[in-house]
């Protein structure tokens, strides 16, 4: 019985595939995503139109604010674009405004850093200016000298005026770089490199002894939110207590302020409120008075560096060289390198 009811089944006509359900829904949904499809069009239509305006009207915002940095480049002295720069000239190096102050014969007070016969020591003095919204490093390591053609030697001075810094967005600095050069060099060139991974060059002339003149402009504008001593202010994973600020006296008659210039001190307390070593360094640490880049000093035996576990604590003091007649002194402390945040305290 089982047998035949088999057979049956097994005769019994199959339904052509356009009458099967399977079929019929398959058809349904296709419809549906043409149609979708259609009126989608419609929508991405309007939106790349929308896009084309939105577009468009980024392009004449662009243009505007192109323009507007165009005006402000043409306020910083005509700032132009050379193969090789003279005392005087004003560049930019993307968001940097490089100005040559000066170039000059350097003597050098201490006697057992004189140059060997026949040669003689240079300077070249620039100001850097950061316009950007990014930190900038400045480094004297980024300059090379040539005389003749021939590479010389880079002379560290004891003179106060380094021109290595870090510049936040709106901060600056001036400073020197020293060579050592035969007397009887014709033509003196020296190279910045601006980009370590192309070589990229600026060249400027030695021109001897001649001042531009320039002074640095300075910016006696406070941070609004910066924190005085007393303060705690919570940081990343970390909480700071800004514990004292005074001027400091070195006892180290090789290390003294130069004339016109202080030492001043801050104390500050750090806890660490994460999971994981904290690295504290005064090197996180960044002093400007007036808005010009102030040297550090590291003459202290509770300079402020060390690594402290979760829930541990540490406290020392960054020391700072700052003018006498500074208006506005502030030290910046770097919280996080990746995004450039940075806290700011009140020193004066």
């Amino acid at each position: 019985m089982s047998e035949i009811n088999n057979e049956v089944k097994a005769s019994k006509p199959k339904k052509p595939f356009y009458k099967r359900a399977w079929f019929i829904v398959l058809v349904v949904i296709v419809v549906i995503g043409i149609l979708g499809a259609a009126f989608g069009s419609g929508d991405d239509s309007k939106k790349d139109s929308d896009n084309k305006v939105a577009t468009e009207k980024d392009k004449k915002n662009d243009t505007s604010k192109e323009n507007n940095d165009n005006n402000d480049d043409s306020k910083d002295d005509d700032i132009q674009v050379k193969d090789i720069y003279n005392v005087g000239d004003i560049l930019k190096d993307g968001d940097i405004k490089i100005v040559y102050v000066s170039s000059g014969d350097y003597t050098e007070d201490n006697e057992f850093m004189q140059p060997e016969d026949g040669m003689k020591y240079i300077f070249l003095t620039f100001a850097f200016i950061n316009a950007g919204k990014k930190d900038e490093s400045i480094s004297f390591y980024s300059f090379d000298c040539y005389a003749d053609g021939y590479a010389c030697d880079m002379h560290y001075s004891n003179d106060d005026d380094d021109l290595s810094a870090t510049l936040s967005a709106g901060r600056s600095t001036m400073g020197s770089i020293y060579f050592e050069v035969p007397v009887d060099a014709e033509v003196i060139e020296v190279e910045y490199e601006t980009n370590v991974f192309t070589n990229e060059k600026i060249k400027f002339a030695f021109e001897g002894n001649k001042d531009s003149g320039y002074v640095l402009e300075e910016n006696t504008t406070r941070t609004e939110d910066a924190y005085k001593v007393g303060d705690i202010v919570a940081g990343s994973k970390v909480n700071i207590k800004y514990v004292s600020c005074e001027d400091y006296t070195s006892d180290n008659q090789f290390i003294q302020p130069k004339s016109g210039y202080h030492f001043v001190s801050l104390t500050f307390e750090f806890e660490n409120t994460g999971n994981s070593d904290r690295i504290v360094s005064a090197f996180s640490f960044c002093c400007y008075a007036n808005g010009v880049a102030c040297d550090q000093t590291y003459l202290r035996d509770d300079n402020l560096n060390g690594t402290i576990s979760a829930g541990r604590k540490i406290k020392g003091t960054v020391t700072f060289e700052v003018p006498d007649d500074a208006e506005v002194i502030e030290v910046e402390y770097d919280d996080n390198v990746w995004t450039s945040k940075k806290i700011v305290f009140t020193v004066k």
